[in-house]
């Protein structure tokens, strides 16, 4: 039993079975003890995933096109803001700042939101050579007259409730201390705000079936379209319609470790991820709620085809050939270890089958 586990049960033994939305905040982000507030190295090649900025400079170099393009629909103004939510290591906001040049280039203003002191250390550290501010939260980024708000795989690490169906009845899945474990159980939920939710994002939940209620997602997604006033917000995620994920009886839930994926989302918290698809009915409707116009979800890989990935690839292939002629053999492989990359950012079947969500105000989408 790990030092969380053990906080864990001692709360539940004073206070009772925790909602699973809770116990997913302490998991991900107790203080000290959270699996991402602790400062540990989670994506990247060093950590337990792989993300699409770390796969490649590529995935940066060619949202940094995007971005230049939001830019040029606002009217190419003198200052421009891109935040970047959920950095990570850095690594996006290093290919998109390295890639940047021109009157663009000189407009950028590049703002991470990193909530953890022991990240944001290695990101200035990686960043060094840029002009880069940071923000602890969302909430506390100044508000931009014109810029984006890009967010890569981070409403699915925001907390969610659990219900499910019994009897007709729509009941909460809590967390419970038994026999020395963490366990399921289910409560009727603590009042209407999470039928009245459901009802939102129109989500009809066969019987025994499972459904996660985003409600902090939507919270996050209010609050990023705060954040600019012309521009667009990018969201990149692991989603579904409300109708497709009540479809799944067990839910999207699962984590990610040492040992790879797992479906023990409740084992070891603070030593894993715990993630849950984004519901993009929710997502949109919260942007048209707000008066932005919304697109997608997109296909990362149309996406990232529409903002140059062929052009980029031919200049890839063209070094390759190059770098060979000339006897350059290093540059031939990482020309050629580029491709690979590239062409793993843009298939179906993995990273390219990313749902991409582009909401604008104030400019034409795409």
């Amino acid at each position: 039993m790990n030092d969380l586990e053990r906080l864990l049960h001692e709360r539940i033994e004073r206070d009772g079975p925790l909602p699973f939305g809770a116990f997913m905040q302490l998991a991900l982000y107790h203080p000290r003890l959270g699996y991402y507030s602790g400062g540990g190295e989670r994506s990247g090649w060093r950590g337990h995933f792989l993300t699409s900025p770390e796969l490649d400079p590529a995935y940066g170099e060619l949202w940094a096109r995007g971005f230049e393009k939001a830019w040029a629909a606002c009217g190419s103004p003198e200052t421009f803001h891109v935040v970047e939510v959920g950095p990570g290591e850095g690594g996006f906001a290093h290919s998109v700042l390295s890639s940047v040049a021109g009157a663009f280039g000189a407009a950028l203003r590049y703002r991470l939101v990193e909530r953890v002191p022991a990240v944001e250390e290695r990101q200035r550290e990686r960043l060094a050579a840029f002009d880069v501010t940071w923000s602890p939260s969302i909430a506390e980024v100044p508000r931009a007259e014109a810029g984006v708000v890009f967010a890569n795989e981070v409403l699915d690490n925001l907390p969610v409730h659990v219900v499910e169906r019994r009897g007709g009845r729509i009941l909460e899945v809590c967390v419970d201390s038994a026999g020395g474990r963490l366990a399921e159980t289910l409560r009727p939920p603590a009042g209407p705000e999470l039928e009245a939710w459901l009802a939102r994002a129109g989500a009809e939940v066969p019987e025994g079936h499972r459904f996660e209620v985003t409600m902090a997602a939507e919270s996050f997604v209010r609050r990023c379209a705060a954040a600019i006033g012309t521009g667009a917000l990018v969201l990149v995620d692991y989603g579904a319609e409300s109708g497709e994920l009540a479809e799944r009886a067990r839910g999207t839930l699962v984590a990610y470790g040492e040992g790879g994926p797992s479906e023990d989302v409740l084992a070891r918290p603070g030593e894993q991820d715990v993630t849950a698809h984004a519901n993009w009915t929710i997502v949109r409707a919260v942007c048209a709620e707000l008066g932005w116009d919304v697109a997608g979800p997109l296909p990362q890989r149309e996406v990232l085809l529409d903002l140059g990935a062929r052009d980029l690839d031919g200049d890839l292939r063209e070094s390759h050939r190059r770098a060979l002629a000339e006897g350059r053999g290093a540059e031939a492989v990482r020309a050629l270890s580029r491709r690979s990359a590239l062409g793993a950012l843009l298939d179906p079947g993995g990273l390219g089958g990313l749902g991409v969500v582009i909401a604008t105000q104030g400019i034409e989408p795409g």
